[in-house]
């Protein structure tokens, strides 16, 4: 079990070792449950896990690649907020480098309620500010396998034309307004019940976001602004 394996830690080499051994650990492509529901009032989540999550990216990126990409949840750094850009409740976050030594390293974040296991948002995230092409190369195929979690049917040319396009909104639309619950964004693409908008506010990074949307929710994201576009 790779969480178990995540656990063992006596000394930093075999730490390493087992850390190794987690991403050469060959990863079953993994479809999700991606149905919605309302977890605390007018908090919605994906009735998916944040392990789930990780499941699903890590099968396809092996299957592309031959070795996950993605470590088990319990190697991700962890805060609790008061409440998070689309919960007005205790959050959980998680987030996920794969190379903490280089600060603007691209990284994935979970938002996930604190009572139950249920993601609540995913986003992608690159630093601009200490933009790189090597980086930003990457933050475009983190982009690429997480959307193809959330719409493993579209081609693989139809994903990379949905994140370029987000991309190229978050750079046209930049904003003063921080990524809080008091954020707007200029667009939303959805599909079903699943919602992916850019977001890039000075000084903070530019955002690839995916959230459970339900036709309300989008009717109330039209009136405050946001141009909606189906998938």
């Amino acid at each position: 079990d790779v969480n178990t394996i995540a656990e063992e830690n006596p000394d930093t080499d075999s730490y390493e070792t087992s850390l190794s051994k987690i991403l050469n650990q060959e990863a079953p492509i993994k479809k999700l449950d991606l149905q919605i529901m309302e977890n605390r009032e007018n908090e919605l989540v994906f009735q998916a896990s944040i392990d789930d999550f990780i499941d699903s990216y890590n099968g396809y990126y092996w299957k592309d690649k031959e070795v996950r990409y993605l470590l088990p949840s319990l190697e991700w750094n962890a805060y609790l907020y008061d409440k998070a850009v689309h919960s007005a409740y205790e959050t959980c976050c998680y987030v996920f480098s794969k190379d903490e030594e280089i600060l603007p390293f691209p990284t994935i974040t979970v938002y996930a309620p604190s009572n139950g296991d249920f993601i609540q948002e995913i986003t992608v995230n690159f630093d601009d500010h200490s933009y790189m092409d090597s980086l930003y190369d990457i933050y475009e195929e983190m982009c690429f396998y997480t959307l193809k979690v959330f719409f493993p049917d579209l081609p693989d040319e139809a994903l990379i034309n949905l994140y370029t396009t987000l991309n190229q909104l978050a750079y046209e639309n930049v904003t003063t307004i921080k990524y809080t619950s008091e954020a707007v964004p200029c667009a939303l693409y959805y599909r079903g019940n699943i919602g992916v908008y850019p977001y890039f506010a000075l000084g903070e990074c530019v955002h690839m976001c995916i959230i459970p949307v339900t036709q309300e929710y989008l009717d109330e994201l039209q009136r405050k602004g946001t141009a909606i576009f189906p998938i």
